[in-house]
């Protein structure tokens, strides 16, 4: 694209981001007028603390396939995807048609309904952890039932976690806050086994991990780092859990099948609510037989919502439409997406430090150095000048209805961004306003792990699990079977 030669070039990032800014509050005017009013009853104008970015988030007023309408009228390219959960772009006819069923029969029925137990059913048997389920609203509910689980199964307080994880709005290890449940958590770094096994008590109830770090940065964990967590878990009695709330999009049975290391307990969410609030967890029936009427020390759970009509019927459907080749597909997609921006990025900046990351759909780019949230900034709002819209914290998220040619306006875009040529202003190159260096990696990124080292891989094709599982068969006999036989 051939720059304007009446603009002047930028001549610093600021510059650079000011402009911006500045094109996004001319676009936008109904949405900083509808945060402000919002904001006089709701403190920051949304109950969602991940949208808040200056000047203002964008509103919405609809969406369809992978596109959304602004309240201001201008159309955007969804790759933010719900943050993960919206695996099926918007208005899905198959959820549409489903739902409108359940707004002709009744849906606040106040006791059970069968698509509880269908939706059960379909995530058994989808799961190598899941011999029983139980349903809650959120995954945030979920990681925090099945903390409690934990306690009660093993009659220990202590938690172990990982910095940078996310398990939901009460359990989030990434900073200090007073929202966290107060149990014992002891905290790790995550892909550091000499880290962790320093930390490891006798008196641990349960570890609660991410196969991969999503909101932390979309950072895959190694194949080792969780083999030495099934290994600590079982030689301590302890419940190994998966928080596969996201993960579960990446692989039909999630990353516990990819990677054949089972967990006891896996806690669910987002996408399998097809669009609707929804939680899920189960695990070895050993432990979910504690919800069971008249057994000693029964737990009892219950919740309005629980079951409720409309995320049991859009789950089914939900369940349905993330089929092996779908997910396939995805995925596929997405490692396109990210190995061109590692591309790109390497071509076409090749003193700009940044990280490319993430498994299959999920993609995270995280830009490094002093500038880093810089970039950041001008990156995001470069990509809604021309109407793509991604995660403000920086990450990429393809659904079902994503093609490749939608991947290929991000790709092209990048390029675009990375050269300079926009079609408004004439702009200095993003590596010549950067002018940051090469330094070491390790030294750059709080966000990845204490131990990461500036050769080692952070995304992956699921294929490269496989690759890395440098295992002999006795290793897994027992979990493949396992898996063999659910998915048999």
């Amino acid at each position: 694209m051939t720059a304007q030669s009446d603009n002047p070039p930028f001549t610093s990032l600021d510059h650079a981001l000011t402009h911006y800014t500045n094109i996004f509050r001319t676009k936008n005017p109904k949405s900083y007028e509808a945060i402000q009013s919002a904001s006089t009853s709701i403190p920051s104008g949304t109950s969602r603390g991940v949208l808040i970015h200056t000047p203002h988030p964008l509103v919405f007023r609809g969406g369809h396939g992978c596109y959304l309408t602004s309240l201001d009228g201008d159309e955007y390219l969804d790759f933010v995807s719900e943050y993960t959960a919206g695996m099926f772009g918007h208005s899905h006819p198959a959820i549409i048609e489903a739902i409108h069923t359940v707004t002709q029969q009744g849906f606040t029925l106040g006791g059970i309904n069968s698509k509880e137990s269908e939706l059960a059913q379909l995530l058994v048997s989808r799961f190598p952890s899941i011999d029983a389920i139980r349903f809650c609203n959120s995954g945030t509910e979920a990681n925090m039932l099945t903390l409690g689980v934990a306690v009660a199964y093993t009659g220990r307080k202590k938690i172990l976690v990982f910095q940078n994880g996310y398990h939901g709005g009460t359990l989030t290890f990434g900073a200090n806050t007073a929202l966290n449940l107060p149990h014992e958590f002891i905290v790790a770094n995550y892909n550091d086994i000499p880290d962790t096994q320093a930390k490891l008590t006798p008196d641990i109830a349960a570890i609660l991990v991410e196969p991969m770090q999503a909101a932390g940065g979309m950072i895959p964990a190694d194949y080792s780092f969780l083999r030495f967590l099934r290994d600590e878990a079982t030689r301590r009695q302890a419940v190994l859990i998966f928080d596969e709330v996201v993960t579960s999009r990446l692989c039909y049975g999630g990353l516990q099948e990819r990677y054949g290391i089972v967990p006891d307990m896996t806690t669910l969410g987002k996408h399998f609510g097809g669009g609707f609030s929804f939680g899920a967890f189960g695990g070895r029936r050993e432990i979910m037989r504690l919800f069971e009427p008249g057994v000693e020390q029964s737990l009892f759970h219950t919740g309005t919502w629980n079951n409720n009509v409309f995320s049991m019927t859009a789950g089914v459907v939900a369940a349905r439409l993330m089929s092996r080749e779908a997910l396939e597909r995805a995925n596929d997609l997405g490692d396109w997406l990210r190995e061109g921006l590692c591309r790109i990025f390497a071509d076409k900046c090749p003193d700009l430090q940044v990280v490319v990351s993430g498994i299959g759909s999920a993609v995270g780019v995280k830009f490094l150095g002093d500038k880093g949230d810089l970039i950041r900034e001008l990156y995001y709002f470069y990509l809604l000048s021309e109407g793509v819209y991604m995660a403000h914290r920086g990450s990429f998220a393809v659904n079902l209805v994503h093609r490749q040619d939608h991947v290929d306006v991000v790709l092209a875009l990048t390029e675009r961004f990375c050269e300079g040529g926009t079609a408004d202003v004439s702009v200095i190159p993003i590596s010549e306003l950067t002018r940051i260096g090469s330094i070491g990696l390790s030294n750059a990124l709080t966000s990845l792990p204490n131990n990461y080292e500036a050769d080692r891989p952070l995304h992956h094709r699921l294929s490269d699990i496989d690759e890395t599982m440098k295992i002999t068969g006795s290793d897994r006999n027992e979990e493949d079977d396992l898996i063999h036989r659910r998915n048999g």
